[in-house]
């Protein structure tokens, strides 16, 4: 009675199912499977069934345990005659070296920081030796902040550096690194010591949008609003070195906003000082005064201030777009505020509501009369102090009196 091949295998398949006894099937080899056909109990001999079992890939270092005949110990490897020679000359064998290598190997975990050398160039990266179990790859886009058309540029063979981890071990031992991370992460961390020391910076516009422009900081790219940018925001601008001021530092948002407006500001602050004269232009007006604007900066002309005649209606006095001349007589430069007065320009009470142009005409006079005029006061006040402190009978005075 004879049976297919192919048939006798499904039925030893069928069979092993049936019966699910590991003796009834065999994968290499014949097998030898009972059958119950018509009654009587036959064997059948089916040719071997052959399963292709996908081995997984090795690793760069088992590759070269296959090459150079090293067993691999793990699944079971032995060791030859002519490999046992070999290591009976050398003195050690395979697992003391790994034990060796073991005691040397770096374990690097991503984020960390590592000092490396750079040992070769790649087609799209550096090959960078870390001390792990082999070279380290930098990828040509996380050589730098800047863009890289030359990695030679940036990096020459031979350089130690700091390096940042941003991928772990691959089943070579390969870690990945990146120069550029680390100069984001510390190009933040100097904005943010530059915006709690309130310091200025200068920075360079990148181009310009509708809401504003982009500037560029030590790599990053921050924002400046129209409303804060210099006067003729245009194309012609680009390339320009600018003061600026952190508004807002967000690393977590990656939001940086700048202001050209606020630097300028506290520049031109720093060189005001109370009695100086000062030529602006009237911006706006409220019943409480005027705000002059004073090269950027906005001082407050108030109403008490602008004549020594008493004025109800500043509008009858100043317009907007008037070009005015004024004394400043306190400033706040924490606040960034000042205060006006073209009533001390007044060479005669009221010039300022009958002739304001002759008090702007004659201004630089007037100021030089009135600070002649408050010097004098000053030295006849120190005069007096200095005559009746002289007049005094110090000797006749108890302690008790000369403390009160």
């Amino acid at each position: 009675f004879g049976v297919p091949s192919r048939a006798a295998a499904l039925i030893a398949l069928v069979a092993m199912a049936m019966t699910e006894s590991a003796a009834a099937f065999s994968a290499v080899g014949r097998v030898s499977l009972p059958l119950a056909l018509r009654g009587a109990s036959r064997s059948v001999n089916t040719p071997a069934l052959t399963m292709k079992v996908k081995e997984p890939k090795m690793s760069k270092f088992d590759a070269m345990r296959f090459k150079f005949g090293v067993p691999n110990l793990s699944t079971g490897g032995e060791v030859n005659s002519a490999m046992a020679e070999n290591q009976k000359e050398a003195g050690f064998d395979y697992a003391d070296f790994e034990s060796a290598v073991a005691k040397f190997d770096s374990s690097f975990q991503v984020g960390d920081t590592v000092v490396g050398q750079v040992v070769q160039y790649e087609q799209s990266g550096a090959l960078v030796d870390v001390g792990g179990k082999s070279s380290a790859f930098l990828n040509s886009a996380e050589v730098s902040m800047q863009r890289v058309d030359d990695m030679e540029q940036f990096l020459s063979i031979g350089d130690n550096r700091e390096f940042q981890i941003i991928g772990g071990e691959d089943e070579n031992g390969q870690v990945k690194l990146s120069i550029r991370r680390l100069e984001f992460a510390r190009a933040w961390e100097r904005v943010r010591q530059i915006q709690a020391e309130d310091c200025t910076i200068t920075a360079e516009i990148l181009s310009i949008n509708r809401g504003g422009a982009l500037v560029n900081f030590e790599g990053l790219r921050g924002f400046l609003p129209g409303s804060h940018a210099p006067a003729g925001l245009t194309d012609d601008v680009v390339g320009t070195i600018v003061p600026l001021k952190f508004l807002e530092v967000d690393q977590a948002r990656n939001r940086l906003v700048v202001s050209n407006r606020r630097a300028v500001v506290e520049t031109r602050l720093t060189n005001l000082e109370p009695g100086q004269l000062v030529t602006g232009i009237v911006r706006s007006l409220k019943p409480y005064g005027a705000f002059v604007d004073i090269g950027g900066v906005s001082g407050l002309l108030h109403i008490s201030q602008i004549s020594h005649d008493h004025i109800s209606d500043v509008t009858k006095v100043l317009t907007e777009g008037q070009e005015v001349k004024a004394m400043i007589l306190t400033q706040d430069k924490e606040k960034g505020r000042f205060s006006l007065s073209t009533k001390t320009l007044e060479a005669e009470p009221g010039d300022m509501v009958r002739n304001p142009e002759s008090v702007k005409a004659n201004a630089e006079a007037t100021a030089a009369r009135y600070h002649e005029r408050l010097k004098a006061e000053q030295q006849a006040r120190d005069q007096a102090a200095s005559e009746l402190v002289a007049g005094l009978d110090l000797d006749a005075l108890s302690t008790e009196e000369l403390v009160a």
